[in-house]
C-alpha cells in the first residue's frame, strides 16, 4: 500500500490539498483543476498529478468533467502517518494579517464552498448574501495584508446563513475552521 512518504512533488501537494479541501471525507469530491489552482498548477499539471494519484489507488475520478475524491485507501493514508492528528481541522486563527498558510487554508475553504454552491438549494436572497460574503473574502485576499477580522466576520456570516438554511455540512466545516 502507498504511504505518504511514497508521494513526491506535485502529486504529494495535490493529495494534501485534496485531503484538506475534502477534510479527509472519501464521499466528497472537487474538481482536480480547482484543487490544482490552489497550489499553482495549470490544467495539464493538475491532470498529470491526479492521474499519478489514481494509479496509486488513493484518488478516484468521480465525473467526466474532472471531479476527483479520495478513495478509502487515500482517506486512511493520513491516519496511518505517525504523529498525524487528523482530528484537528485547519483553523483560521486570530493573528492579523493572514500568513501564507492561513491564506491557503482560506482559499481552500472558499474553493470547496464555491464548488458546492450550485447544488446548495439556497433561495435567491440567501444566495446573494453568500456570494457577497465570498466576494468580500476574495477582495481581502488580494490585499498585501489581508485582515483576519474581516475574513472571520465574512466566514461567520457564511456559517450563520448555512445554519439558517440547514446546510449542516457547510455549517460544520465553517465552525471547525473558525474555532
Amino acid at each position: 500500500m502507498t504511504t505518504l512518504a511514497d508521494l513526491e512533488g506535485t502529486a504529494r501537494e495535490l493529495f494534501m490539498a485534496l485531503y484538506r479541501a475534502t477534510e479527509g471525507n472519501p464521499e466528497a469530491q472537487i474538481s482536480m483543476y480547482t484543487i490544482g489552482e490552489t497550489i499553482g498548477l495549470d490544467r495539464d499539471a493538475s491532470t498529470a498529478a491526479a492521474e499519478d494519484l489514481m494509479a496509486q489507488g488513493i484518488v478516484e475520478i468521480r465525473t467526466l468533467s474532472g471531479a476527483i475524491g479520495l478513495s478509502h485507501d487515500g482517506a486512511g493514508l493520513m491516519a496511518d502517518e505517525p504523529g498525524s492528528d487528523n482530528s484537528a481541522s485547519p483553523r483560521l486563527g486570530t493573528e492579523s494579517p493572514l500568513n501564507a498558510t492561513q491564506g491557503e487554508m482560506v482559499a481552500q475553504v472558499l474553493t470547496v464552498l464555491k464548488s458546492e454552491l450550485g447544488e446548495s438549494g439556497l433561495d435567491y436572497e440567501t444566495l446573494g448574501e453568500v456570494i457577497a460574503d465570498i466576494r468580500t473574502i476574495e477582495a481581502q485576499m488580494t490585499s498585501p495584508r489581508p485582515k483576519t477580522v474581516i475574513i472571520r466576520e465574512s466566514l461567520t456570516s457564511l456559517r450563520d446563513a448555512a445554519r439558517a438554511k440547514r446546510q449542516t455540512q457547510w455549517q460544520q466545516r465553517l465552525e471547525d475552521f473558525l474555532k
